[in-house]
């Protein structure tokens, strides 16, 4: 997070009561998980787009717990790398259907050479660089 983000991430983490899985840290913590036990559906959403917008230089990965029909939602940014959004199980593991990757791979008709990628080749460098923070960031 660059010092210039540090402002809004902070009015994010205070606006939407998020508080440190380890309450002996003060401040905004490099890695450290912060959560809430009761929102509005979307407001994982809302959050995102206030880091996206607000704090384009921070890298986040933020998610909302599926609520009875409502599917959870996670975001994540890698500055440099890009963004992701989608559905996620209550871990905070993206899901992606096969419909999904289906229906990313389309042929150019006439075309014996092109293949796109499928969705999970598509965000493949973003995937690995969020795993190579996470691995970094494990005790």
């Amino acid at each position: 997070m660059p010092a210039e983000d540090q402002a809004a991430v902070q009015l994010g983490i205070d606006d939407n009561c998020l508080e440190p899985y380890d309450d002996s840290s003060s401040g905004i913590v490099l890695g450290m998980c912060y959560l809430t036990e009761e929102v509005p559906v979307g407001s994982a959403y809302d959050l995102a787009v206030h880091l996206l917008t607000k704090a384009p230089g921070t890298a986040f990965e933020l998610w909302q717990d599926p609520v009875f029909e409502h599917a959870g939602r996670y975001v994540a940014r890698l500055p440099g790398i890009g963004t992701y959004e989608g559905v996620c199980d209550s871990y905070g593991s993206p899901l992606v259907k096969l419909t999904e990757v289906l229906d990313a791979l389309t042929m150019v008709p006439d075309s014996a050479s092109v293949l796109p990628a499928d969705h999970v080749a598509l965000h493949a460098p973003f995937f690995t660089a969020l795993r190579r923070v996470q691995t970094a960031r494990q005790p």
